[in-house]
């Protein structure tokens, strides 16, 4: 499946590129998960370590290492 993200989507990874520490704060369902890991695609160019703060459960099925 490709990602095609809605406008709001890239505005949003945008900022977060160009911020040095920011918070994504969407509502249920708005694509925070593919916003931030498209995100740290690109950061990780520049950075070696990513701090993602999320409830038990999102980390557990969303961030964990597979």
């Amino acid at each position: 499946m490709k990602y095609c993200p809605h406008e709001y989507q890239t505005y949003t990874t945008e900022f977060i590129l160009k911020q040095k520490a920011c918070g994504c704060f969407l509502e249920c369902g708005m694509g925070k998960s593919v916003i931030t890991l498209t995100a740290i695609c690109e950061l990780l160019h520049e950075v070696n370590h990513v701090l993602v703060i999320a409830p038990l459960r999102v980390a557990e099925d969303t961030w964990s290492k597979g």
